[in-house]
């Protein structure tokens, strides 16, 4: 390259003290594959959707569990689809004339362990698996033994049948 100085040309050391941080790196497919295989649905559904399914507080009320050491309600709430996620909120509550507001101020998720040793996060050494790595590896599993022949060739029939029950 032309642009390389004697500084981006250098030698990594065998510690990698000059490495450059790259962030987080991506799973390859064959560990999703892998935790796609020892996870139940439920966890592959809200790891496929990228988000936990919290009850609101209409449905499952407000109560406190706790009051941490700076005087902060806690409330803990768990994930209603795979049961592993646990949504920890700190509440205050302040008194104003002669009403009492409160207001959630931090949340964080937690992660326990399931029943059968099942865990939402994968292994740590694998990389970061994306919502849409978990779909393809999904995808990829229900497809499994197909063709890509049949597969067109099913596609165009369907399409062929709806055009022609629009006709």
């Amino acid at each position: 390259m032309a642009n390389e100085t004697p500084e981006t040309t250098a030698g990594l050391s065998i510690q990698g003290e000059q490495q450059q941080d790259v962030g987080y790196v991506k799973a390859s497919e064959d560990d999703v594959d892998l935790y796609v295989d020892g996870v139940s649905d439920e966890v592959l559904m809200c790891r496929e959707r990228g988000r936990h399914l919290f009850p609101t507080i209409r449905q499952a009320g407000i109560h406190f569990t706790e009051v941490d050491d700076e005087g902060l309600f806690l409330r803990r709430l768990t994930c209603t689809c795979c049961r592993l996620a646990v949504r920890v909120e700190k509440w205050e509550g302040v008194r104003r004339g002669g009403r009492t507001r409160f207001a959630r101020v931090a949340s964080n998720l937690e992660y326990q362990v399931g029943l059968n040793g099942e865990k939402y996060l994968a292994p740590s050494g694998r990389g970061h698996m994306t919502p849409r790595q978990i779909g393809d590896s999904i995808a990829s599993k229900a497809l499994a033994g197909q063709t890509l022949a049949s597969l067109r060739k099913a596609a165009k029939a369907t399409a062929k049948e709806a055009r022609s029950a629009e006709a």
